[in-house]
């Protein structure tokens, strides 16, 4: 349903724009022939054709982009994902999606397993990723998970304290990129508050989640429920992770 839903919003949408692109075309092409002077003519279609030619990259861009962002959230593939993300950074002549690709590398290293090189990758990009909230906030979200698959203890700590701070000490939240009943899951789980962690972790509206995100809810619960000696529900909801994560190296771990 989700899937169909996705669809439907994207398709919807490019359609929408590709229509706006064709008449902006008709609009040059009566421009050139309602032009007498041969220098207008030449003019209007130099100017209609840099102009569509920079649009029509742009969204051959984007589609690529899009897809490379359903691979990793939605099919959770990600070897497609990793070959769409070459083939755009080859063909984005601008670097227009360079921001854009720096965020989805540091995802698909915590994906793929690369915990250490994850946070190598933030810490290179520090200023960067400091530079807006939202930025800030995926920051700390993947260092919480490199530090927890890591087992250093000492600084999922640190960044879970640095995660509350930007939720106590700013006016302004995060545009809901992750759910803050989440983190406090995580931080119960890291407390050995097992209880108090599925507490938290009830309240999130799965229904709002992609299967990536989706796939660490249910690996955090499964593991919350195996440190309470409820392994037949614990085992279960790994499974079914492993039945959504795909290829994620989330579901790897037991």
């Amino acid at each position: 349903m989700k899937m169909v839903i996705w669809r439907s919003f994207y398709y919807g949408k490019k359609i929408f724009i590709w229509l706006i692109y064709l008449l902006f075309a008709f609009y040059i092409y009566s421009l050139v022939l309602s032009s007498e002077a041969l220098g207008a003519r030449l003019f209007f279609g130099c100017i209609g054709v840099a102009v569509l030619g920079i649009v029509c990259l742009f969204e051959y861009l984007k589609i690529l982009y899009d897809q490379m962002i359903y691979a990793l959230n939605v099919s959770c593939d990600l070897k497609k994902a990793v070959q769409i993300k070459e083939h755009l950074k080859k063909k984005d002549l601008f670097n227009g999606f360079k921001q854009s690709i720096i965020i989805f590398d540091s995802l698909l290293l915590l994906d793929t397993g690369n915990y250490t090189d994850c946070l190598d990758h933030l810490h290179k990009h520090r200023k960067f990723f400091h530079g807006t909230l939202d930025y800030l906030f995926i920051y700390y979200h993947t260092q919480m998970y490199c530090y927890y698959f890591l087992k250093d203890e000492k600084n999922l700590t640190i960044t879970l304290e640095k995660l509350f701070q930007l939720k106590n000490g700013q006016k302004k939240q995060p545009q809901g990129l992750f759910s803050w009943h989440e983190i406090s899951g995580m931080r119960y789980f890291h407390q050995k508050r097992n209880q108090k962690c599925l507490q938290e972790l009830a309240l999130i509206d799965t229904a709002r989640l992609n299967n990536r995100e989706l796939t660490y809810l249910l690996h955090l619960k499964g593991q919350c429920l195996l440190e309470l000696n409820q392994q037949t529900e614990g085992h279960r909801l790994l499974k079914q992770a492993r039945a959504i994560g795909n290829t994620l190296a989330v579901v790897q771990v037991i």
